[in-house]
């Protein structure tokens, strides 16, 4: 009797033990700058890792650093995590580290900003031509038949998500041919907001008679706005710009900026975890089979805009401020600053 407990024992100790002590799931998260837009990310990062009961390690460089986005991935994969989520600053830079996760068997997805022609597998985020696209046509729409001379500012010449919304944002004018994009390229702050607000004063001097300015990352609209103010122009230039941080909220009460595409990083965020965790726990065929075919979860976008102006947006309906934040609190995501 006792050798047969003895070998029961033998049968279900390992069994026990790996009840006992599994391993917790890890996934990484790597953003592009500190910046509060990066920062509502963290939070839907950290609220699925909570909610999941997961592991979630996020980082963001300082700012706008490709060799740093990359070193850190390295480090990633070398800790060996169950997954990593990534906002590539260069997608054809990051394309070789993406493909030496996948071959040691970390699935690799990419958020708010895509790498399609690497080998992740799946991309969380805005459609960013499209909301480039709508930005344009607000723009249009607030400039009118008049039209008028328009700069755009930006934080990557390389980034798939700045080039998209700049592409989106020249269709979204194409049809009014008195709006005229005078800098091109587009000024590039490298995600340096001194740099950027230096850049947008540039352009208020080189063009005094300047009607438009578009934001294409989270800091270029309020950059703009404090270039504008300091310029004594507000209502004279129309800011149309990205992203819906406390700063910019703000800004559209005062009048500043006159409306913004507001994405949902949270979610971002929230869906990358919620994703990697699915790809540990179930497999990652098992996990793709439940996404779109296209391997593409858009996480939507918003049209933000001031008083004064949400009745002269015709092509999309835009919501104003307070709008906005009771669309935010049922799809039950954090108001936070505003």
């Amino acid at each position: 009797m006792r050798k047969v407990l003895v070998a029961i024992l033998i049968i279900l100790f390992p069994i026990i033990f790996s009840i006992g002590y599994s391993k917790e799931i890890h996934v990484a998260v790597i953003g592009k700058s500190v910046h509060p837009y990066w920062a509502e990310v963290e939070l839907g990062v950290k609220q699925a890792a909570k909610d999941l009961g997961v592991k979630a390690t996020f980082f963001v460089p300082q700012k706008e650093d490709i060799p740093a986005q990359i070193s850190q991935m390295e480090s990633f994969i070398a800790m060996g995590v169950d997954g990593i989520a990534i906002a590539p600053s260069d997608p054809t830079a990051i394309a070789p580290t993406i493909e030496k996760a996948i071959a040691k068997g970390i699935p690799v997805i990419t958020l708010d900003t895509d790498a399609p022609q690497s080998k992740r597998l799946v991309y969380i985020g805005t459609d960013n031509y499209s909301a480039g696209k709508i930005a344009g046509m607000v723009m249009n729409d607030l400039l009118g038949i008049k039209g008028g001379k328009v700069a755009i500012g930006t934080g990557s010449l390389t980034a798939m998500n700045s080039l998209e919304r700049i592409r989106g944002f020249m269709d979204g004018i194409a049809s009014n041919k008195r709006i005229v994009v005078v800098t091109k390229p587009a000024l590039c702050d490298f995600e340096d907001t001194g740099r950027a607000v230096t850049l947008a004063e540039q352009a208020l001097l080189t063009y005094p008679d300047l009607r438009g300015f578009f934001g294409v990352y989270a800091f270029n609209g309020p950059a703009a706005a404090k270039a504008v103010k300091s310029a004594g122009k507000v209502g004279q230039v129309l800011i149309v710009c990205f992203d819906t941080t406390a700063e910019h909220m703000q800004l559209i009460k005062e009048g500043v900026i006159s409306a913004t595409v507001g994405q949902r990083p949270y979610m971002m965020g929230y869906k990358s975890v919620e994703v990697l965790t699915k790809m540990a726990q179930k497999g990652v065929d098992a996990t793709l089979k439940e996404l779109p075919a296209n391997r593409i979860i858009d996480t939507g976008v918003d049209v933000v805009a001031g008083d004064k102006y949400v009745k002269s947006i015709k092509s999309v309906q835009a919501l104003t401020v307070e709008q906005y934040r009771k669309k935010l609190q049922e799809l039950g995501i954090p108001v936070q600053g505003w």
